[in-house]
């Protein structure tokens, strides 16, 4: 019987892994710097997991969770239902902005499987089957549920727009918290507006 205690041992040896899988990468991490960001013997770890390898597995299926919370519906027809008199560029960036929060608290352990999976096949393999096809579902959602002026825009594949502009939302996500660009002077807010404004008339003068 698993006790209290011992969930929260398993927890913090797990929440330890993402951090230090975040850091140097599956391969390069080992189980004495897992113990040590854990607060635990090193010896603790495999009391709770076979190898490093069935953490790592651990880690994806809390990101399916996780992406479960990422795409949730719900949320975002309540935006739309709260703003539908509103421009479709303003709903678009609420919904934005909602998502990059929801992504925010869970960058690190996106991080991980987005790299690690690169590496792993039964990893991509689990993230093709649950997540990929959620990832473009998001916008496809957005965009059939918006009302879209069809004087104003090209017919245009839906699929094919979820994809873009879902590209072009998850890498700014990805750059920004990975601190790729060094400090981000752009606030998130003008950023969203530049990726929305592009997305919407390109970059060429009017």
């Amino acid at each position: 019987m698993t006790t209290k205690k011992g969930n929260d041992t398993k927890e913090k040896i797990f929440n330890a892994a993402i951090k230090v899988f975040a850091k140097k990468g599956f391969s390069a991490a080992t189980s004495a710097e897992i113990a040590e960001e854990a607060g635990v013997a090193q010896g603790t770890i495999f009391r709770y997991y076979k190898t490093k390898k069935d953490i790592l597995r651990g880690v994806m299926i809390e990101y399916i969770d996780k992406f479960d919370e990422f795409a949730e519906f719900d949320s975002i027809q309540n935006i739309i239902e709260d703003n539908k008199y509103k421009p479709l560029d303003e709903i678009l960036k609420l919904i934005v902005l909602n998502r990059y929060e929801v992504f925010k608290k869970n960058f690190h352990i996106s991080k991980v499987i987005h790299y690690e999976m690169q590496f792993h096949d039964d990893i991509m393999d689990m993230h093709l089957k649950k997540c990929k096809e959620k990832e473009g579902t998001v916008m496809k959602h957005i965009l059939q549920h918006i009302d879209i002026d069809e004087d104003k825009y090209k017919p245009l594949d839906k699929n094919s727009l979820a994809i873009i502009f879902t590209s072009m939302m998850f890498g700014m996500f990805f750059q920004r918290l990975n601190g790729i660009r060094g400090n981000n002077s752009v606030p998130i807010e003008k950023e969203i507006d530049i990726i929305i404004d592009v997305f919407f008339n390109g970059i060429l003068k009017r």
